[in-house]
């Protein structure tokens, strides 16, 4: 899935902006244990809420998609250019593989406040990577079986290593109730020209994943601002969770 230039993505205004702190809420910080995960429906539970671990490739189903990392531990980064900022535990997602969020509660809908997320390159040599290396794409589904897009740029590497970012979604995508979420990763070259599900190099950090508990209303069409690529396959797949 190819994307127009970075430059295009700041005259939509598609970047989120990083800011000073996050928002109060259920805060998933994955620093309660350590361990691989893998396509088959592995899950993570932490306040209130489920996330789900998937390969996008159905063939790949059972295969390695990501691990709880403990930042104490270089072992679970060999060979690979993770964050080198993190404290505690974070989720580590390879391989093009999708994160989805639900709420453990019964037609439970949240709101996504903030989010510290990172590119993780697949070549722990930091030469070569662009300004923006890759894009966290989280898209969000409404009750009504629609959906609302919200990408966040994430940066090339400093010189010390690639670094989390605090990021915080426009006020329309923070203030919609989604009754669940998908996340995925795109790779950026030095053109500009971004890509997801291509080549196993759609790989992201995510900590400090801010939620909060939402009423699930639905806002009318006319004031959704639905912007972004959607994956219809994503859309079909959100709709089978909810049903």
């Amino acid at each position: 899935m190819a994307l127009p230039s970075l430059t295009k993505f700041a005259a939509a205004a598609l970047g989120a902006a990083a800011i000073a702190a996050p928002a109060q809420g259920a805060n998933i910080n994955f620093d309660a244990g350590a361990g691989m995960l893998f396509g088959s429906g592995d899950s993570w539970q932490e306040q209130g809420y489920r996330l789900t671990f998937e390969a996008y490739n159905p063939a790949d189903v059972g295969s390695l998609v990501g691990a709880i990392v403990d930042t104490s531990d270089p072992g679970y980064c060999v060979g690979m250019a993770c964050p080198v900022n993190g404290e505690g535990g974070y989720y580590g997602a390879f391989n093009d593989s999708i994160v989805w969020v639900d709420s453990e509660a019964a037609g439970g809908s949240f709101m996504v406040k903030s989010i510290d997320a990172s590119f993780i390159g697949l070549d722990a040599a930091l030469g070569g990577y662009p300004i923006y290396s890759g894009l966290l794409r989280m898209q969000g589904f409404l009750a009504d079986g629609g959906y609302m897009v919200q990408d966040l740029l994430l940066d090339g590497p400093s010189a010390q290593g690639f670094l989390f970012g605090r990021y915080s979604p426009f006020e329309t995508f923070a203030n919609t109730a989604f009754v669940s979420m998908a996340m995925f990763g795109f790779t950026c070259d030095t053109s500009g020209n971004c890509s997801a599900f291509q080549s196993n190099r759609g790989q992201f950090a995510i900590d400090n994943l801010v939620l909060e508990d939402a009423l699930a209303e639905v806002p009318e069409p006319a004031s959704l601002a639905l912007f972004g690529l959607g994956l219809l396959g994503l859309a079909a797949r959100a709709r089978r969770r909810n049903a």
